[in-house]
């Protein structure tokens, strides 16, 4: 038997879901048209469900409502343009008003007789004006009065729950039914395996982080063991450290922190990169580890096979007992260990079949883990992972020259398929071989050339020296002692990372140098020729990169940013200069969006995220100022689309 707090909750629950979800949905489209006051009342009645005589007039309601809708079905959403022509709208949409089941089901039944207390939402300034609700008696005829939706909140002495800034998130309220809890002895642990996604996020994380597959820091590393060895105990007892090793590493900081008659910065500088040295050459030798490992399985089925030719009457069962004994001898381990690690290492295989060496290398920290689970380890993740391949071996090639190198050890070719820039490759989804950028746009300029720039260059012959996008300090005292303020935070800037206070976006400024972005260039299957397609997630508000080419101005006719700092306009041509941004297409409900930032009194164009899932292609919305008068029409496909017909 349920009791009466677990009846009331089912009876909350059933009554939001029936109710209040589709009356909220109901009022987000609604129109108040020539209501000055729109006022929303409802009566709630409880009778027989069993069909009865026509004509037969309900009970009193058990609960008589108006709900005061001025300010809300008719506020309007403010649009705030974006920093450039080509469209880049910053758009946010309000979230329609919600009515939680608490508002409504706090109270109990009552009679037509009784008067209903004063029930008010708690809402955000940011989610509008909040609802307040007010009851009446039931079988009033006095004309009611809408009571107005801005109200200072009663209970001063109540603390309320801070909610989210954004806004389209959705909310629990306080009773939600509780699960029933289990025993501890009922509960059985369940590790969270991998899957082939998480698998391929890993593979371009570790390809575009700061890894360095070397094989020179491996030399480094045994030539340190080398010298390490060579440390000798004198006459006296006393040992000798050779000077490579005099680095003050292995001393441990006293009790204050401090380490005695040593320069503490200048130590943990050195250690810095002795760590650093150590940590990629330990990357390394697992990745030869893991390579050495698959390789070892093809040689065990070879042996198999060869067995088989040599002893035709012996069954397959005693071929593979009789090679899995022979290497237990070698190995020094039981059968039983020997075939839980052979598992794991026949995945490697599986995924160097399939992915290529590059797949196997750059895995990250999961793949054991997905071996041994082979947690969507089947045909289709494999053939993913087949058309993932030459993408794969663009990215390692470019990014990091060298690491063919490792694949000596196992007698592969430590030649590189792919040179240059990553992004002067265009990959396609269908496992082809990759294509030159340059040869996607002869068709339309036979004399294209793009070069890649980390940074935007000036011309010299709009602007001379002279940099248009300089934006006045907040602070002129501190501008002129080498400080500067950002204009969003009003934290301190400064390219030194032990200065830096400003964390707005820290992948691209004040934190060092930049990782190189996991996007690709990518062909297009409808008709759009390129695009830039996420590799790894990017949360909603981070820095994607920063729209860089040559600062120009006055041009006509021709695909360029438009931005102003206020003081002078200047435009961004990316036309044969310029990085990844270039390529993003635009869409009508785009995932992306560029957004002007002042970077130590410079500004700059950044294309943030608005949430961007890994394997989806980056969008902008390029907005009206792009399509006026544009004699083309937009190829986003979104049924939201508004440059589909060609009069615009």
């Amino acid at each position: 038997m349920a009791s009466p707090e677990q009846q009331m909750d089912t009876l909350r629950e059933g009554l939001s879901r029936v109710i209040l979800d589709q009356l909220a949905e109901t009022l987000r489209d609604y129109s108040s048209g020539n209501l000055a006051n729109p006022v929303l009342r409802f009566e709630a009645f409880i009778q027989d469900g069993e069909p009865g005589p026509q004509g037969h007039s309900p009970r009193s309601p058990v609960v008589s409502k108006m709900v005061d809708l001025s300010g809300i079905i008719s506020q309007n959403t403010t649009n705030s343009p974006n920093a450039s022509n080509l469209g880049r709208e910053n758009v946010e949409n309000s979230t329609p008003p919600t009515i939680s089941p608490q508002m409504m089901m706090d109270e109990g039944p009552a009679s037509s007789s009784r008067s209903m207390p004063l029930v008010r939402a708690q809402r955000t300034p940011s989610q509008g004006p909040q609802l307040s609700f007010e009851s009446e008696p039931a079988g009033s005829s006095s004309q009611r009065r809408g009571t107005g939706a801005l109200r200072p909140v009663r209970g001063a002495g109540r603390v309320l729950e801070e909610e989210p800034d954004s806004q389209r998130r959705m909310q629990v309220t306080n009773n939600f039914p509780k699960r029933t809890k289990t025993l501890a002895s009922d509960t059985v642990f369940t590790p969270q395996q991998s899957s082939i996604e998480k698998f391929v996020v890993s593979i371009w994380e570790q390809i575009h982080g700061g890894i360095s597959l070397d094989p020179q820091s491996l030399l480094e590393q045994w030539q340190l063991t080398a010298t390490a060895a060579t440390a000798t105990i004198n006459n006296a007892g006393k040992i000798h450290v050779p000077e490579q090793l005099e680095l003050g590493l292995l001393q441990a900081p006293t009790a204050d922190g401090t380490m005695a008659e040593i320069d503490m910065e200048g130590t943990f500088n050195r250690s810095n990169i002795f760590c650093r040295k150590v940590t990629q050459a330990s990357r390394a030798c697992r990745s030869i580890e893991v390579i050495v490992q698959a390789r070892w399985i093809e040689h065990f089925d070879s042996y198999v096979e060869l067995l088989a030719i040599t002893n035709p009457g012996m069954s397959p069962t005693k071929r593979r007992k009789a090679a899995l004994i022979e290497a237990c001898n070698d190995f020094g381990w039981s059968e039983k260990e020997l075939r839980n690690k052979m598992a794991i290492w026949r995945g490697y295989k599986e995924i160097k079949d399939a992915g290529g060496w590059a797949a196997l290398v750059f895995a990250g920290m999961g793949l054991y883990r997905f071996c041994k689970y082979r947690v969507g380890f089947n045909t289709d993740s494999m053939q993913r992972l087949r058309c993932l391949r030459p993408r794969i071996e663009v990215a390692a090639d470019t990014l990091h020259p060298t690491w063919r190198q490792l694949l000596i050890i196992v007698g592969e070719p430590a030649q590189r398929r792919f040179c240059g820039h990553p992004h002067d490759w265009v990959v396609r989804q269908d496992g082809s071989d990759p294509v030159p950028l340059r040869s996607t746009y002869l068709e339309y300029d036979p004399y294209f050339s793009f070069e890649q720039l980390e940074h935007s260059v000036m011309d010299m012959s709009a602007w001379g020296t002279d940099d248009p996008r300089w934006v006045p300090p907040m602070n002129t005292v501190a501008c002129v002692q080498g400080k500067h303020t950002c204009h969003s935070c009003g934290q301190e800037q400064s390219e030194d990372p032990k200065i830096n206070s400003c964390y707005c976006f820290p992948t691209l400024f004040g934190s060092g140098g930049r990782s190189p972005c996991p996007v690709q260039v990518f062909r297009t299957p409808d008709g759009r020729n390129n695009g830039l397609m996420a590799l790894s997630p990017f949360e909603r508000g981070a820095a994607i990169g920063e729209f860089v080419g040559l600062i120009t101005k006055d041009l006509q006719n021709m695909d360029v940013m438009d931005s102003s700092t206020g003081v002078r306009a200047y435009q961004i041509w990316q036309g044969r200069q310029g990085n990844f941004t270039r390529f993003v297409n635009h869409s009508c409900k785009s995932n992306a969006q560029f957004q002007q930032f002042v970077w130590m009194s410079t500004q700059r164009i950044i294309l943030v995220s608005k949430g961007i899932e890994a394997g989806h292609e980056i969008t902008v919305d390029y907005s009206g100022s792009y399509w006026r008068g544009l004699d083309k029409d937009c190829l986003c496909g979104e049924s939201c689309c508004r440059y589909r017909s060609a009069p615009r």
